[in-house]
């Protein structure tokens, strides 16, 4: 920042020098006749941006010419550094380089040398004298402009819609007169029928009705699942006093932004107090992520149904254990590992080695045993001394069962017993079964979850630029019982609410979330 004392020095009415004082502050101080130059000069003979004081690499303070000549010492120069007591002609004007006060990085003084000729004035007023004949035909100009203006713009499009013969023909036309009404450009999905107006402003002067939206519309599914909730919510309430329209979430004309808005103002309207849109409900008030966001609740798979879960927040530490029925130590899968083929056989395992991203959003494949486990885990599925080994397969128990009592039946028993405790349970929880089941042991069934935030989407596209243990603190997890999904302390450490904070991404409630999405709600009420 330059701050700099402007003193321009002027004669008086009685041809007595005086000075005026000013001190501008600016990155650049801009000197020439235009209006927005910092130090502005209105003298004919400078060009509009005729030079420029700035810092130089050097730390000093220069004065560089733009479109201007500068003069040092008798001579044309690009460039001078300002030094106390330095003059320079610059155009008619002369600066001199004055000694700077304390509180200022530059002082300068600013002298009108050569005044204009006495008669530029009278030049002046004689150049700008209009032609002859010109005011007549520059009126009749407008008037005609204004006539075309009226007709293209007011009378056809006003025409169209009040004559019913001429909307019906226009509607067999591409395009409508109306159609220079539009404020915007429209959105892809309304592009095919969108140049006739009329098909969604039904009535002149009057707002996009919901009629014309369910026309094509019919098979949209309820926004909120409880049809008593949504009638109480979208029609005319305490909160929305006229009730809400389709077009007041979906705004048309502002292609090529999306259809659906995507601030906050309209899901804070409930959400903000949302005990007066539904009394009967258990979710917190919300107004933004960063000030007004409650913790984030993981979904726990209780059952194999899509209906068995149950939602926990993050804030019950206690509560927060997954019953997957495997024993899985991330510890031990992380970094330069043992492998199954002798002391030489170190690998480095990341968590992409198991974890596989897929898909555009990068949505990870669910695990599986054959293609990310085998490799190591190839050993316990054996059993027998080495000269005589049996491999049974890896899947259903009786297959395994089965196994053992066609290849091995005097030592089925033993080999059953070694699966039991070394093999299977190696990495499955094992339950014993009840007398006169065809079975000696099962297997507990899997229940992996494959979505935490289920209420939420995510695209880890949006962040790989991190790395995975940015967000989920697996290094030193012993047991598959924990759970390594970020909370929202965590989230807040790059995101902020709707507005943009220093390092920090704005994001509204629609980075986040679908609304209610209830064409994908279950049927049957889950445990919440």
């Amino acid at each position: 920042m330059i701050n700099c004392l402007l003193i321009k020095v002027s004669h008086n009415s009685r041809g007595v020098l005086s000075r005026s004082y000013r001190t501008l502050s600016a990155e650049e101080i801009t000197i020439g006749r235009g209006a927005e130059c910092t130090i502005h000069l209105p003298d004919p003979r400078l060009a509009m941006h005729h030079a420029v004081i700035k810092r130089l690499d050097d730390g000093q303070l220069h004065l560089i010419r733009i479109n201007g000549e500068l003069e040092s010492q008798g001579s044309i120069v690009q460039n001078v550094a300002l030094s106390n007591g330095m003059q320079v002609m610059i155009g008619p004007y002369q600066l001199v380089v004055e000694p700077a006060p304390p509180d200022v990085n530059l002082s300068i003084s600013l002298l009108l040398l050569h005044r204009l000729p006495d008669d530029f004035q009278d030049l002046k007023a004689r150049t700008h004298e209009p032609l002859y004949g010109a005011s007549a035909f520059k009126r009749r100009l407008s008037i005609a402009m204004a006539a075309i203006i009226a007709l293209l713009f007011l009378a056809l499009p006003l025409a169209q819609n009040l004559i019913p013969t001429l909307k019906a023909t226009m509607a067999q036309l591409p395009l409508g007169f109306d159609r220079v009404w539009s404020p915007g450009h429209i959105s892809n999905s309304h592009l095919h029928f969108g140049s006739q107006c009329f098909n969604c402003h039904e009535t002149l002067t009057q707002k996009v009705a919901d009629s014309a939206c369910v026309k094509c519309h019919q098979d949209t599914a309820a926004h909120i699942a409880n049809p008593a909730l949504e009638k109480s919510v979208f029609k005319s309430t305490s909160l929305f006093s006229d009730g809400i329209r389709c077009a007041e979430c979906h705004l048309e004309h502002k292609a090529p932004h999306p259809l659906a808005r995507q601030d906050n103002a309209m899901c804070v309207k409930c959400h903000g107090n949302i005990k007066a849109a539904d009394p009967k409900t258990n979710l917190s008030d919300v107004k933004d992520f960063d000030r007004s966001h409650p913790e984030f609740k993981l979904t726990f798979r209780t059952g194999p149904a899509v209906v068995d879960f149950e939602r926990i927040p993050q804030s019950e530490t206690e509560r927060l254990i997954e019953q997957s029925g495997l024993k899985f130590p991330h510890s031990q899968h992380f970094g330069k590992v043992q492998g199954p083929d002798g002391l030489w056989d170190v690998r480095n395992l990341s968590c992409t080695t198991c974890h596989r991203p897929e898909g555009k959003e990068m949505r990870f494949a669910a695990v599986s045993f054959n293609r990310d486990c085998v490799e190591c885990h190839k050993s316990e599925l054996t059993v027998g001394p080495a000269k005589a080994t049996i491999t049974v397969p890896h899947g259903a128990e009786k297959n395994v069962i089965n196994t053992l009592r066609l290849q091995a039946p005097k030592d089925f028993t033993t080999y059953t017993e070694s699966l039991k405790t070394d093999g299977c349970a190696y990495c499955h929880e094992v339950a014993i079964t009840k007398k006169g089941d065809e079975l000696p042991w099962r297997i507990t069934p899997l229940q992996i979850n494959q979505d935490w935030f289920s209420k939420a989407i995510f695209n880890h596209a949006s962040h790989q630029t991190q790395q995975c243990q940015s967000c989920h603190l697996v290094e030193n997890s012993e047991t598959s019982e924990d759970v390594a999904m970020p909370d929202r302390k965590s989230c807040l450490r790059c995101h902020s609410g709707n507005n943009p904070k220093p390092k920090r991404i704005a994001s509204s409630c629609m980075s986040c979330h679908e609304f209610h999405s209830s064409h994908a709600a279950p049927k049957t009420t889950a445990k919440k």
